[in-house]
């Protein structure tokens, strides 16, 4: 006779659970400036089920609501293209962000509000007006990454990972280079890609 008590596996062994890492913080920014500095702050857009949409924003002198949007904007399937929309209103519900984080205060050297405004008409430009601008464009935006099935696979390929730049990317990248031209502190950057989904 086969005792019954044998026959049950033994429990498993206990898991221990490790904690999760907290969640990046972002940079310490004060609500008011030095004199003539810009806020930069990350636009995110929920960009749900797929990664949100992110992109620099710096406010104008004359309000928060008014300034330059600075992104790469597209997708992975056709790819980016570097895109500075001027003088949007944030208060218009149809430009509202679902996030913003202020990432620095910059020296206002790096800027020229008037050009940046364009004027005080909204504009979608390609072309840089300032360094700041100038210095985020030295990065190439992402190129298309993402091949339907209808294109010709090339089978060189075949078994190479392929990796898919965005915008996302495209901040943490533009970011190092600001951080390399000595326009943002070494912790935006830290920043960004820590959070980079």
């Amino acid at each position: 006779m086969i005792n019954e008590t044998s026959a049950v596996p033994p429990p498993p062994p206990a898991v221990k659970k490790f904690p999760a890492p907290a969640p990046a913080k972002p940079p310490v920014v004060t609500p008011t400036g030095p004199e003539g500095a810009f806020l930069v702050e990350l636009m995110m857009y929920n960009g749900s089920p797929f990664k949100d949409h992110w992109a620099y924003w710096v406010s104008s002198h004359m309000s928060p609501e008014i300034g330059v949007a600075m992104d790469a904007a597209g997708d992975v399937r056709s790819g980016f293209e570097f895109q500075i929309r001027r003088c949007p209103d944030l208060s218009d519900s149809s430009n509202q962000p679902w996030k913003m984080v202020p990432l620095q205060w910059v020296d206002g050297k790096h800027f020229d509000e008037t050009k940046m405004l364009n004027g005080g008409e909204f504009k979608v430009d390609t072309v840089p007006v300032c360094g700041f601008e100038a210095s985020a464009h030295k990065v190439e935006v992402p190129e298309k990454s993402l091949n339907s099935v209808e294109e010709m696979v090339d089978t060189s390929n075949v078994g190479k990972k392929i990796s898919q730049r965005n915008c996302q990317t495209w901040i943490v990248e533009s970011a190092d280079q600001l951080v390399k031209d000595g326009i943002f502190d070494k912790e935006v950057a830290a920043y960004l890609q820590a959070v980079r989904q």
